[in-house]
């Protein structure tokens, strides 16, 4: 790794000891993967970018439902890990289980299709259709003909449950007063949490957040924290989350797993995490 890609500076550093740790209530109520298998398990991941080693046998496992939080300075491998479990890169060496079933080869639809969603760093709605059209649009199948016809016509039909389930979940993200709004007037924080709702909308069993906090007004964070615990002790699942705001973290996830030029260098409680001392100096650099 290049040298000074982790000097981030005493700032960071106390952020991140400034964290606020914290068990959420969906932690709670233990769901193994299926049979007693991983819910979640990547085994020594490797890649390469030309001569840049990204991942050098990182790997974790996750055997019961929660919220989970992935940590690391910039330049540690998180996207990269983030973006092999959800299928847009495949590693050089090692593999992927969900639910102890091999998915290291399968591409993101497929793996879609067994339950895995995901939301990216850039903010993805439709802001001229209201945030119920968006949930809505969710909801429907995904292949490529039938998502050209929803984005032209919104006619197809839905799942049932679909409109029922959109709104819980703009209940529970406190958007329900503007169900039929349409979501340019929302604010970017609240964009946000539409987005997420919307990956919500069939129940994923794997739910991949990429930085939610990114962005958002320090006002709203408390709101998209509640909005996140409401969301999981809805449906349970692994919420697996990739963060920089290290107080919104550790006050959300009962889990955290750090990352550390492409290694996972720390796993565990907030609070453990946080006193760890090569944690501390990774951070600091």
């Amino acid at each position: 790794m290049a040298a000074g890609v982790l000097r981030r500076g005493a700032g960071d550093a106390d952020a991140f000891r400034a964290g606020r740790p914290g068990r959420h209530p969906g932690a709670r109520v233990p769901a193994q993967g299926s049979r007693g298998l991983m819910l979640l398990e990547a085994r020594d991941l490797t890649k390469n970018f030309g001569g840049v080693r990204a991942l050098d046998g990182a790997g974790f496992a996750i055997a019961e439902a929660g919220i989970v939080g992935l940590i690391g300075p910039n330049g540690a491998g998180k996207t990269t890990l983030f973006d092999m479990i959800a299928g847009r890169q495949f590693p050089d060496a090692g593999r992927v289980t969900l639910d102890g079933r091999d998915v290291t080869g399968l591409p993101p639809e497929r793996r879609a299709a067994l339950g895995l969603a995901r939301t990216f760093q850039e903010c993805r709605v439709f802001p001229e259709w209201t945030l119920r059209e968006n949930l809505l649009f969710a909801a429907r199948p995904r292949s490529f003909a039938s998502a050209l016809l929803r984005a032209f016509t919104r006619q197809e039909a839905l799942p049932g449950g679909a409109a029922a389930r959109a709104e819980e979940l703009l209940r529970l993200a406190t958007l329900d007063a503007y169900a039929d709004a349409p979501a340019s007037i929302l604010s970017f924080g609240q964009r946000r949490m539409l987005e997420i709702a919307s990956a919500l909308m069939t129940r994923p069993r794997w739910l991949l957040l990429d930085e939610p906090a990114a962005g958002i007004n320090p006002g709203l964070l408390d709101a998209l924290g509640r909005f996140l615990r409401r969301a999981h002790a809805d449906q349970g699942g692994l919420f697996l989350i990739v963060e920089h705001n290290m107080e919104f973290i550790m006050g959300l996830a009962g889990r955290i797993i750090v990352m550390h030029q492409g290694a996972v260098l720390a796993d565990g409680p907030p609070e453990a995490v946080q006193s760890d001392e090569a944690v501390i100096e990774a951070y600091l650099g």
